[in-house]
């Protein structure tokens, strides 16, 4: 989930070397072809504005080629109401069938009860919460996913192989994972209690302070990582759990790093243009290179603040690769965590468009492969337990 983020430090023009890679030539190649075939710059706006998903897969076999041989995830979405709704609010099983994905890391943030996004789309503590109230609300979401399996018929996955066996078997999965361990209050029994109820993923901290570490929005006067969450990181490792490091200090990541067995997952920033202003969400290069160094994976987000369209999502995507590279990036669109405003990407239907837009950008098959699932499927499988 996320609230409204500042903007960077510039970094001054003489600092910034004007190269180009691969991918910015390729696209200015093809976006020259594709003018011409269009009949113009006004004509193919038009038509990028009302493409969809599904027309991009009737238009393009070879497209649609690439996108079913795609093991394709979201690492971080609160889609159809999981974050709090009582009920489902689509049929979210349909939609990741109909774009031809796989699965996505779904969860609720363990900490709703006591954050409150305010007028100027902060959010923000509002109080604390009573003992065992956060622990009770988290069973309560348990509660809710295990009836949105059943409903929609959903594919839970559990253990290294079953994203493989979805996407094989063409049947919507789900990841299921909780943003920040507020639940736990200090017992590391309860990562084993929700790893039983079907957590496979579990992002360490979000916005209320945490008895784990810093995180990014708040300030940082713990020293980056305690040792409880160095505790929690033990245990993760040891149930077979997929460690998010979202939303928490470069420090804290730092000590992470070293503590965990098992490569890190930062599911859903944007990597910053030049330095992260002060409580920013978003993340420098030297912090994707971070994550990328354990053989992670950082997710890139669908923020309505900082993009406006699909094409600007793909952007952020690149720059992700710039920073980390192809092998240690992924698709965190954070869906539906930006309040009233959607996710510029809030629709899994439109998952071709992505390939698409991808291809337009210069990325090669392969990289797509990696980006759109391959890189997680990596880290799940290494992190979760056969058993």
């Amino acid at each position: 989930m996320s609230g409204r983020d500042g903007g960077d430090t510039p970094v001054p023009p003489s600092a910034v070397a004007p190269a180009l890679t691969r991918r910015d030539v390729l696209r200015s190649l093809g976006g020259l072809g594709l003018l011409s075939l269009a009949g113009g710059a006004g004509t193919l706006l038009s038509a990028c504005a009302t493409q969809s998903g599904a027309d991009v897969l009737a238009a393009d076999p070879e497209i649609a080629a690439l996108v079913d041989s795609a093991i394709a995830v979201d690492m971080h979405s609160h889609a159809a109401g999981a974050t709090g709704r009582p009920r489902p609010t689509y049929d979210l099983a349909e939609r990741i069938r109909i774009g031809r994905m796989t699965a996505v890391c779904l969860e609720h943030s363990a900490d709703g009860p006591v954050i409150k996004r305010e007028p100027d789309n902060r959010i923000r503590t509002v109080r604390q919460p009573e003992p065992g109230e956060l622990w009770r609300y988290t069973q309560r979401r348990l509660d809710w996913f295990d009836d949105l399996v059943r409903d929609q018929r959903f594919r839970r996955v559990l253990r290294p192989g079953d994203l493989e066996a979805a996407h094989r078997d063409r049947a919507p999965a789900l990841v299921q994972a909780i943003e920040g361990c507020q639940f736990l209050e200090g017992k590391l029994g309860r990562v084993a209690e929700v790893y039983r109820r079907g957590v496979r993923h579990l992002q360490l901290v979000h916005f209320f302070r945490s008895d784990m570490g810093d995180n990014q929005t708040e300030p940082a006067d713990q020293g980056g990582l305690t040792p409880f969450g160095r505790d929690a990181i033990a245990e993760c490792n040891r149930v077979g759990v997929v460690i998010d490091v979202a939303h928490a200090t470069m420090k804290f990541v730092e000590a992470a790093a070293k503590a965990s067995k098992t490569p890190l997952i930062l599911s859903h920033t944007a990597v910053a243009q030049g330095r992260p202003a002060e409580f920013s969400r978003r993340i420098s290069s030297e912090h994707a290179k971070l994550v990328a160094s354990t053989g992670g994976v950082v997710g890139v987000w669908a923020s309505p603040t900082l993009q406006k369209s699909i094409t600007d999502y793909v952007d952020a995507v690149a720059r992700a690769v710039d920073a980390a590279g192809a092998e240690h990036v992924g698709f965190g669109t954070d869906n539906s965590g930006f309040g009233a405003t959607p996710a510029v990407w809030d629709d899994y239907r439109d998952f071709p468009l992505i390939v698409s837009r991808m291809l337009k950008r210069g990325f090669s098959p392969d990289e797509i492969r990696k980006i759109a699932g391959g890189n997680y499927l990596r880290v799940f499988n290494l992190s979760v337990k056969a058993a």
